[in-house]
């Protein structure tokens, strides 16, 4: 286990760089100071550093980041021993309580590579693993993720839907037929979900979804900043944004929890939404593979 010696005053608001996490990182933690630190990875809410190729150092970017990163330590060590998947067990959080110092929280890398980097992936073989880890997930007692101060997001449908006819009008240049796209949103939209709440990821797109290099099977679930109480189809949705509506079915028949009888209309529609959300993001933050993810999910969509 960590312990750290002290925390630097920061502006939380600065990007950090390889070398001013390193200053943090060393700061708090005096061992690392011969360690190698790189940056892993960005995203809307939060920067992750490698260190040493074993530890991973993640910081919120911004104020709404911070609350996220407590939600997930709280969650993550109570979840870690009820899913069937590994998912990240932090060994320390600094939270800070003034506005001169940065929050931070540290794990232990998982192995695995980003599901949709990785060019072995054995479907069948994820199929099972993630139906069994999505029934464990969506059965977890919602009372201890209120304690861990889980948000509770309802109405994903109705949320999603007007997110993205919003983002769709500000949209040009799109790779799609963006009349039927329309059409689609407007005119197929599925009844709300009305069933108990469960714990969700919220999050599950491929590039949180860790292979095994080797037998492209599931090594671990990372990202749990967005995690919710809700429709369970959101999961779904990112899945069949995935690999398409068969891969769905796949991980639909190792899945023990109870499922309405509009779940596949409402994962297809769900990601649909997510899909125009991820190439907006994507074009916002310069993050190419975010939007080619987006449009492969809507040629899946309208595949089907």
């Amino acid at each position: 286990m960590l312990a750290a010696k002290e925390s630097v005053p920061i502006d939380k608001e600065e990007i950090l760089t390889a070398k001013s996490a390193k200053s943090v990182i060393t700061t708090a933690f005096p061992e690392f100071r011969g360690a190698c630190v790189e940056l892993l990875d960005e995203g809307w809410d939060f920067q992750v550093f490698e260190v040493d190729g074993k530890w991973l150092f993640r910081f919120p970017k911004r104020e709404s980041g911070i609350a996220k990163l407590s939600t997930e330590y709280k969650l993550l060590s109570g979840l870690g021993e009820w899913v069937s998947l590994p998912v990240p067990q932090y060994e320390y959080f600094f939270e800070s309580h003034d506005s001169s110092s940065r929050p931070f929280a540290i794990y232990r890398k998982l192995p695995g590579i980003a599901g949709d980097a990785s060019k072995m992936v054995d479907r069948h073989g994820i199929a099972r693993q993630l139906g069994i880890f999505l029934s464990r997930l969506h059965t977890y007692p919602v009372d201890k993720a209120r304690e861990a101060d889980v948000p509770e997001k309802r109405d994903l449908v109705v949320h999603w839907r007007n997110r993205s006819r919003e983002q769709l009008r500000k949209l040009d240049g799109l790779n799609v037929n963006t009349g039927l796209l329309r059409r689609y949103l407007e005119n197929d939209t599925p009844v709300s979900f009305e069933g108990a709440a469960s714990l969700i990821h919220n999050d599950l797109w491929a590039e949180h979804i860790l292979l095994d290099s080797r037998s492209g099977r599931v090594s671990g679930i990372i990202d749990w900043g967005d995690t919710a109480i809700g429709d369970p189809a959101i999961d779904f949705a990112c899945l069949y944004a995935w690999y398409g509506e068969s891969l769905l079915e796949n991980v639909l028949a190792h899945y023990t929890g109870e499922l309405d009888a509009e779940v596949i209309s409402r994962s297809r529609y769900l990601a649909t939404c997510l899909a125009i959300h991820n190439i907006t993001l994507g074009r916002d933050l310069g993050r190419v593979q975010w939007v080619e993810a987006g449009y492969a999910a809507l040629q899946l969509v309208f595949a089907s």
